[in-house]
């Protein structure tokens, strides 16, 4: 025989599977959040040869890169962020 199910089991019951189905929708989310922010840890760094390069085309002389040098690791910045903001300008 059919047991029948009050209406508070029915509605606590669909409450559950709303739950359910609310946690999977929002890794779903966080997995598309993912796909539109990736890691970066395939980008390239700048080779030593390029970073000379750059130097010699600011026409920095070796003084002046170890007081640039000097500068940015008292600052607490890498120094390769200095030498790309030199050799851009």
């Amino acid at each position: 025989m059919r047991v029948r199910r009050s209406k508070d089991e029915i509605i606590a019951g669909i409450d559950n599977k709303i739950a359910y189905h609310e946690e999977l929708i929002s890794r779903l989310q966080e997995k598309k959040d993912k796909f539109f922010s990736p890691i970066t840890r395939n980008i390239r760094k700048i080779s030593m040869s390029k970073a000379l390069a750059a130097l010699k085309e600011a026409s920095l002389s070796p003084d002046e890169i170890v007081a640039m040098v000097e500068k940015m690791k008292k600052r607490g910045k890498a120094a390769s962020e200095s030498i790309n903001d030199t050799a851009n300008e």
